[in-house]
């Protein structure tokens, strides 16, 4: 590590790596906060290693996919009302089934 004299103190040269542009998501950001808010020690630790951001993607694109294939399998599970007929008993039941498989993803997202 380097360092840097100011003033008679070492100072540590401390830089934050490149991070992709890429948006890191809904439950990444979930994610973000609950490290942020409980265990500041260990966001701090992995901010500096450069380590945050490939997990906050890594945490989005798991949830991502488990919520997608939960979805599929509800979906086959449940009677859904006909999509043309009746579009927003459609809406309803579909946002019931997404709201179900969020509430199985979110122990992940609360996870130490």
């Amino acid at each position: 590590m380097e360092y840097t004299q100011v003033n008679g103190y070492l100072i540590p040269n401390l830089t934050l790596s490149e991070q992709p542009a890429q948006p890191i998501g809904k439950y990444g950001e979930i994610r973000r906060e609950f490290l942020r808010e409980n265990t500041p020690v260990t966001f701090d630790l992995m901010l500096m290693e450069g380590t945050l951001y490939p997990h906050l993607l890594e945490v989005d694109k798991s949830a991502r996919k488990q919520i997608n294939q939960t979805m599929q399998q509800l979906i086959r599970q449940t009677p859904m009302p006909n999509r043309k007929t009746d579009p927003l008993g459609w809406a309803q039941q579909m946002n019931l089934l997404k709201a179900q498989a969020e509430e199985m993803v979110m122990p992940m997202l609360y996870a130490l």
